[in-house]
């Protein structure tokens, strides 16, 4: 990945320090994992993806947050590889399954074109991965999580919840991407968005 050119912070932005203060393992990226960035590295793409999807409230930005930082290992990895080899076609930084990868890059204007596959079913292990690959470059990557949270009508109700404060919001979130069981891990990364990002 490349280091991403700093920029003058803009009102109501997640700063590097914010992230790392969710993530603390995101400070370094060993060389021998290139798939792994650094809060650093991150943040930029964080904060474009939430303007693009509109997501301002602090709770959604902590949920989003904290569902990336679980799915990516913490910002370890790009594509699913547990177990291994891993899931064909799943990957970002919210690790999506290859009919939402497929979904998501239909989405996006300049690469809607790139595929012309409209349904996932039937598809090779190479088929799948090379819609993946559409989605892995950093600017979608990253926004993967904002645009499922935005675009999806069955997040509707994490969206309300969250936006009224309330805890229940993520576990409505952690249901609409399909996690019922929201263990501790996801807990603590949850508890730390917030106290990072919630004045």
């Amino acid at each position: 990945m490349t280091t991403a050119v700093p920029v003058l912070q803009k009102a109501n932005e997640m700063t590097a320090a914010q992230v790392l203060q969710i993530v603390p393992k995101s400070k370094h990226c060993s060389s021998s994992m290139n798939e792994c960035a650094t809060n650093i590295q991150a943040t930029p793409f964080l904060n474009a993806a939430m303007s693009k999807y509109g997501i301002t409230n602090p709770m959604e930005k902590a949920s989003v947050l904290a569902l990336i930082a679980f799915e990516s290992g913490d910002f370890k990895y790009n594509i699913n590889h547990f177990p291994a080899p891993g899931h064909p076609g799943q990957g970002t930084r919210n690790m999506q399954s290859a009919s939402y990868n497929l979904e998501y890059a239909k989405s996006i204007p300049e690469l809607a074109s790139k595929t012309s596959y409209t349904s996932t079913e039937g598809l090779s292990t190479d088929q799948l991965n090379d819609i993946r690959a559409l989605v892995l470059p950093d600017e979608y990557s990253w926004a993967s999580a904002a645009w499922y949270l935005t675009q999806q009508s069955s997040c509707s109700n994490a969206r309300q919840a969250l936006q009224a404060g309330s805890d229940e919001g993520f576990a409505a979130h952690m249901r609409c991407v399909g996690i019922s069981n929201i263990g501790n891990d996801r807990i603590s990364y949850w508890q730390a968005a917030k106290k990072a990002l919630i004045p």
